[in-house]
């Protein structure tokens, strides 16, 4: 039986005591008002935690669609100094603008200068060298890039972004159309995986042979050579082969964003229709966002519709764990992917339910990864709540051996952490 004092024996082993400086109110995201029980209407008018933490959205989304260093060159001839965003990419430092000493590093995504502390995104290298308040700048850099007076990011994330669509098209009708994905589909059966669960979460398979085909599918819907989504093989030979990125017999599950922009998949290697799917699943993104792809979360919420949604989240091992969860009619599961202390992601997981749930086994014998986000959440520990789950198998036992209401009876049984 789970109890506090089993539980803060088990805490104790993951060296759960030191918890981390609190969140900013506005950083967080996480007390936003409560609106239980009926669905949200696009009309409701947002709290003042919701509108703020939308306004950091457009902030981070505006950070993203920016290039620091072509904001460098724009305002360069202010201070008479001649800069170009290719020098100062390809040697990725000059003179610092605002001191005028040697040191100051810049690139796409940030600025910093070793000597007069100088730092941060092209905002606030904007604001600095126009004397703008940081709102200003960001709603003046908004216009150039609206104007054409400034290039940014932007042609260059959609053209990824439409490229992965087209990608998980592609692998979503590999899997439930073509010979190749005949595994994926029994495999998929096997675990009494529904039709409208497969197409619900655009689950794809991306077979193991040939190896370019994506690759030559992309090109003939007109596309350059592809090489965002291959990667290098070299063969017994010697020889350098450009291959799918994502090929090699993998079952795939699109990542997207509340826009339904793709950034990449989660990919699991099936070799056979009795694999097991709850392990074994690796993230591969695009690295053209890291800013963007740390406020992800499986599923993404949509905002602002979503804005405390539920009354209990409860964070998943796995991304498989959410599939399934959804499959059995149980929404309210999200998985964090590898970096579940990032503060940033965090912010969006707390805006999407009042209290948090992690799994864990009485015997300590899983390695509980959800249960590290008590680190970082100090302010928010009463919120932060933990079920029992069977040691062997974890939530997919529980899941498949008892069924959904078991799960839902555990959710409405966790115990809060402190």
């Amino acid at each position: 039986m789970l109890t506090r004092r089993n539980l803060f024996k088990f805490a104790a082993t993951f060296g759960l005591g030191v918890f981390a400086p609190r969140f900013e109110q506005l950083a967080s995201g996480a007390a936003v008002e409560s609106r239980q029980g009926q669905d949200p209407s696009p009309e409701r008018v947002l709290s003042q935690h919701e509108q703020s933490f939308l306004d950091l959205e457009w902030f981070e989304n505006l950070k993203d669609d920016l290039d620091c260093v072509e904001v460098v060159a724009y305002v360069a001839p202010t201070f008479n100094m001649p800069a170009s965003a290719e020098i100062n990419l390809i040697r990725g430092s000059s003179h610092c603008l605002f001191c005028g000493e040697a040191g100051f590093r810049v690139g796409a995504e940030s600025f910093t200068c070793k000597w007069c502390n100088a730092e941060g995104s092209a905002i606030e290298l904007y604001a600095k060298a126009e004397g703008l308040p940081h709102e200003g700048a960001a709603a003046r850099l908004e216009a150039l890039l609206n104007d054409g007076l400034l290039k940014g990011r932007r042609g260059e994330n959609e053209y990824a972004h439409r490229m992965l669509a087209e990608a998980a098209r592609f692998y979503h009708a590999s899997l439930c159309e073509s010979p190749e994905g005949a595994v994926a589909r029994e495999c998929l059966a096997e675990q009494g995986i529904a039709p409208s669960t497969i197409e619900g979460f655009r689950l794809g398979y991306a077979p193991a042979e040939p190896d370019d085909l994506l690759g030559r599918h992309l090109v003939a819907v007109g596309y350059a050579i592809p090489r965002l989504l291959q990667t290098v093989r070299v063969n017994e030979e010697g020889e350098e082969n450009l291959v799918d990125r994502y090929g090699g017999g993998h079952l795939l599950i699109p990542i997207g964003d509340q826009t339904g922009r793709s950034w990449g998949f989660m990919k699991h290697r099936l070799t056979s229709r009795q694999d097991s799917l709850q392990a074994g699943w690796t993230q591969d993104t695009l690295a053209v966002s890291e800013r963007r792809l740390r406020r992800l979360i499986f599923l993404h919420p949509a905002w602002p519709q979503d804005f405390n949604r539920h009354q209990r989240v409860l964070i998943t091992e796995t991304p498989w764990e959410v599939v399934a969860l959804h499959n059995a009619g149980i929404e309210n599961a999200v998985y964090l992917f590898d970096c579940v202390t990032d503060p940033i992601r965090l912010r969006v997981l707390l805006s999407l339910g009042r209290d948090l749930i992690c799994c864990v086994d009485p015997k300590g014998r899983r390695s509980v990864k959800a249960l590290r986000v008590i680190e970082v959440l100090e302010r928010e520990t009463r919120h932060i709540r933990v079920m029992s789950v069977p040691y062997k198998g974890g939530l997919m036992e529980l899941l498949q051996a008892s069924g959904p209401q078991a799960v839902r009876e555990a959710m409405s049984q966790a115990i809060p952490f402190l």
